[in-house]
């Protein structure tokens, strides 16, 4: 349990909040390219980190990301005009680039240099493999997009997709490095594998054995997360995740030559998240088979990517397109007599049943209220980690881990079969370790 200061420390992302302005210091996933269509497209409003915000593609093609608010009186950006590299406000007709400079003050006498004086809030962003990436932080300039695996291989190998959950990004987090959970919410009842998994190899494992034993390794960028289960009888199997500051969860694969998985918690605000996840393998495109389950689902319930037509009717609130049609509102679509019949959950769907339970929580958990038993070692190292890195640069300035690192980041998660008296550290160092050109270890 946390107690309410610590809970807001780990939950609190505004720009006078300390855990925000550690928030701060990282690069930020926030757009999906295909967002922005085209330059000169229709600006797009975005909400990050408790900040409204505007996002527009200008005629070189260039991403921006300013302030909603025009620096003259107010108005909203959303409706301006976007042409001619800058986007003007509808109401007077101030016009700022990319940058955040003022390019053009019509209303004002054409001697007038009042236009040099203005600058509207402006945040760097770089666009790589279909992302779109922000820096809101002070360092100028800004450091190297973190090399992560999955979104540094050709496009064919990576699929990424995004949802919006409304809870705190750090519950969210909590539950995708919960290796213990899988055995429950997202088993089948004639298996207890999920849809779509055969209850053999690593899945096997995690299926036959329900009561996983958990270590924790601190990390340059965070916290491995180890979930040891029975294997044969001479051996164990060891599922390895990965925390990496501020938001990433990995999650390792399994079976015959197989993709790997993770997740970005993006925090909107404190209230609401961006879930972006990503499936991608470093040596080969992805097949036609598993491109069809992450777009269609498998035996009509859909995997931890949403599959096409998951979502509400798009509006144009901050990513408003990205509103699930299983939501609190009508109970994640639960289904009683299939809870009894086939599955764990009553409600369907992998990503469905971590939202659902998730939001349930409340929008910001009650940490004082829980219990935590031996099964949430990794959710509490997780705790300590992100904690530890707002103390410090509340307390002392320090510069959060691994910010300047971009090579910090470019591990991979990983399962393995070891003896019983083998030590998974030294076993699994090389297999945790990204390295171009290399197929995953698996189990």
């Amino acid at each position: 349990m946390l107690n309410p200061a610590d809970n807001a420390l780990l939950t609190q992302v505004g720009a006078a909040t300390p855990g925000g302005q550690v928030m701060r210091r990282y690069w930020l996933p926030f757009l999906l390219s295909g967002e922005l269509p085209a330059p000169d497209a229709p600006p797009a409003r975005i909400r990050l980190l408790g900040e409204d915000l505007v996002t527009f593609r200008d005629s070189t093609s260039k991403v921006a990301l300013v302030a909603n608010s025009c620096p003259h009186r107010g108005a909203s950006l959303f409706f301006g005009r976007n042409e001619e590299s800058g986007l003007r406000c509808v109401y007077h007709g101030w016009k700022f680039d990319t940058e955040g400079a003022c390019v053009d003050m019509p209303n004002e006498p054409a001697e007038s240099n009042f236009k040099h004086k203005i600058r509207l809030t402006a945040y760097p962003c770089v666009e790589r493999n279909g992302v779109v990436w922000t820096y809101m932080g002070p360092q100028s300039p800004p450091p190297a997009l973190p090399s992560l695996e999955w979104n540094m291989v050709p496009p064919a190998q990576a699929h990424v997709t995004k949802r919006v959950q409304r809870n705190n990004w750090f519950q969210g987090l909590e539950g995708g490095i919960d290796s213990s959970h899988v055995n429950f919410i997202h088993a089948l009842l004639s298996t207890g594998a999920s849809p779509g998994r055969t209850a053999q190899g690593g899945f096997g494992y995690m299926a036959n054995d329900k009561h996983p034993r958990f270590e924790t390794l601190d990390t340059e960028a965070g916290t491995l997360v180890t979930a040891r289960r029975n294997a044969e009888a001479d051996s164990y199997y060891w599922r390895v995740n990965h925390y990496l500051l501020p938001f990433y969860t990995l999650f390792p694969p399994s079976g015959k030559d197989p993709a790997a998985s993770g997740h970005a918690w993006v925090p909107i605000d404190d209230d609401s998240t961006i879930v972006f996840h990503w499936t991608y393998h470093p040596v080969r495109p992805l097949a036609d088979a598993e491109l069809t389950a992450m777009h269609n689902g498998v035996g009509g319930q859909d995997g931890f990517h949403p599959s096409e037509g998951a979502m509400l009717p798009a509006t144009s609130v901050p990513f408003g397109a990205f509103y699930p049609r299983q939501n609190a509102d009508n109970d994640y679509l639960q289904s009683r007599e299939a809870q009894r019949t086939e599955r764990f959950s009553s409600v369907a769907g992998g990503w469905a049943q971590d939202a659902g339970v998730q939001e349930s929580m409340g929008t910001v958990c009650p940490r004082p209220n829980e219990h935590l038993g031996t099964s949430d070692l990794g959710i509490i190292s997780a705790r300590r980690v992100f904690l530890k890195a707002v103390l410090a640069f509340r307390d002392r300035r320090e510069e959060p881990p691994a910010v300047n690192d971009p090579d910090a980041w470019f591990v991979r998660p990983a399962g393995a079969v070891l003896p019983r008296d083998a030590e998974w550290v030294p076993a699994m160092r090389e297999s945790l370790l990204a390295r171009a050109g290399t197929p995953f270890a698996v189990a």
